[in-house]
C-alpha cells in the first residue's frame, strides 16, 4: 500500500509493503534521485502516473508503476486475493522472502539467497540442501521452523519451483 503524505515541505509518498521495500520517505517530485538507507530512487513520470525504479550499482531499474489517484479498501482486497490466489501469480509460484538489514537487503527467491549490500555487491548462492535452508531463514529472516520434516517441505518446495522458472528469475 502505497501512502500519500502531504507536508508542510510538500507531499511524500512511503510503500513498506513491496519487495524492494523503499527504506526512506520518498519527495513526489519526478526524476530527482533521492537517497534512502539503502539504494537511491526516483520517480519517472509516465503518462498520469510514475515509474516508481531503483537505481543498482550504475543500473536504474523499474520497480513498479503507481497512480496518484485515491485507492477504496476493495481495490486493496481485491488485489491481494489476486496476487494471492491466481495460479501465475509471481507470490503463488514462488518462494519469497525479503529483509532490508543494516547496509545490505536479503532476498530469497525460491532455492536463490541474495545479500545485496548498499555500496552495490552482491553475494549468491544456491541452497543446496535442507540445512542451508533451515540456516538462511532462521538465521536472515527470523523464521524458525520447528522441525527438519518441514525445513525439508520448504526447501523441497524451492526446489520444484526453481526448476520453473519465471521471468523474475533469469540470471
Amino acid at each position: 500500500m502505497l501512502l500519500r503524505v502531504d507536508l508542510a515541505e510538500g507531499p511524500y509518498i512511503a510503500d513498506v509493503g513491496f519487495g524492494t521495500v523503499v527504506t526512506g520517505p520518498l519527495a513526489l517530485e519526478a526524476w530527482r534521485e533521492q537517497a534512502t538507507p539503502h539504494e537511491p530512487f526516483r520517480l519517472v513520470p509516465a503518462d498520469d502516473e510514475f515509474d516508481l525504479q531503483v537505481r543498482f550499482g550504475g543500473t536504474w531499474t523499474d520497480l513498479y508503476r503507481l497512480s496518484l489517484h485515491e485507492q477504496m479498501p476493495v481495490d486493496y482486497e481485491a488485489m491481494n486475493w489476486f496476487a494471492s490466489t491466481y495460479p501465475e501469480s509471481l507470490f503463488v509460484r514462488n518462494l519469497i522472502a525479503t529483509q532490508p538489514a543494516a547496509q545490505c537487503r536479503r532476498t530469497l527467491f525460491n532455492d536463490k539467497f541474495t545479500i545485496r549490500h548498499c555500496h552495490g555487491e552482491a553475494e549468491r548462492r544456491t541452497l543446496k540442501n535442507d540445512a542451508e535452508f533451515g540456516e538462511v531463514l532462521d538465521r536472515y529472516f527470523g523464521i524458525t521452523l520447528p522441525d527438519a520434516a518441514e525445513i525439508g517441505m520448504v526447501a523441497a518446495l524451492a526446489r520444484e519451483r526453481a526448476a520453473h522458472p519465471d521471468f523474475f528469475d533469469r540470471s
